[in-house]
């Protein structure tokens, strides 16, 4: 898989939990225990990112923070009543057109555990660390499938009587021939976008020579 030209739509989670800023803490709550997620993107009256209520922004009400706050942040929160109050902004996001490669470094350098990914300022989904591990994890079945049947055959119109691609722990080992050697690069980029794809032994062979 080519991290750097694999786009974070292609591996993050759709549809993201939104409240709006009015929405009560309580509620709030509700919907992260409800849904098993951790935090929710708070959306303004045009469906704009605002913020985000995590677990984290909701701890310092069970603390009782109000009382002997450590950190003015946590005494605001504590005396929270709705997702605004209690909301972290701004929000550190990722574009939906980002790579993969975006999203790994932005969650390595901010420590965080999620991004919401945006397109124009509105959340389209989110993508977590366990969705970026879990590219490496692709079955190579389906890895194959993309690679024979979207790579091979319908972009490149190579059948298997030309070019034969088997995977073996997610690495794709090309072999056949085409017919002019400008044809084997473009075989490589495009199986290296293919999520899952760790590396591509490209063994092809070709009949003429257009590029020297």
């Amino acid at each position: 898989m080519n991290t750097t030209t694999t786009p974070v739509s292609a591996v993050m989670t759709t549809a993201p939990v939104c409240v709006r800023a009015e929405t009560p803490v309580k509620d709030v709550a509700g919907i992260l225990t409800g849904d098993r997620i951790s935090a929710v993107a708070v959306v303004d009256h045009d469906g704009l990112l605002i913020g985000v209520v995590s677990e984290r922004d909701l701890l310092p009400i069970l603390r009782g923070e109000r009382s002997r706050p450590r950190h003015r942040a946590d005494a605001r929160k504590a005396a929270g009543r709705s997702a605004r109050e209690v909301m972290t902004s701004p929000v550190v996001t990722i574009a939906v057109g980002a790579p993969v490669s975006e999203a790994a470094g932005v969650l390595v350098r901010t420590g965080l555990r999620r991004l919401f990914v945006v397109d124009r300022g509105r959340p389209v989904g989110v993508v977590s660390r366990r969705d970026l591990l879990g590219v490496l994890t692709r079955p190579d079945s389906e890895i194959e499938r993309d690679v024979v049947t979207g790579v091979l055959l319908e972009t490149l119109r190579l059948g298997p009587d030309r070019v034969r691609a088997m995977v073996r722990a997610g690495v794709v080992t090309v072999a056949g021939r085409v017919e002019r050697r400008s044809e084997i690069a473009p075989v490589t980029r495009l199986i290296e976008a293919i999520p899952g794809v760790v590396a591509v032994c490209n063994g092809l062979d070709y009949v003429w020579d257009d590029v020297a």
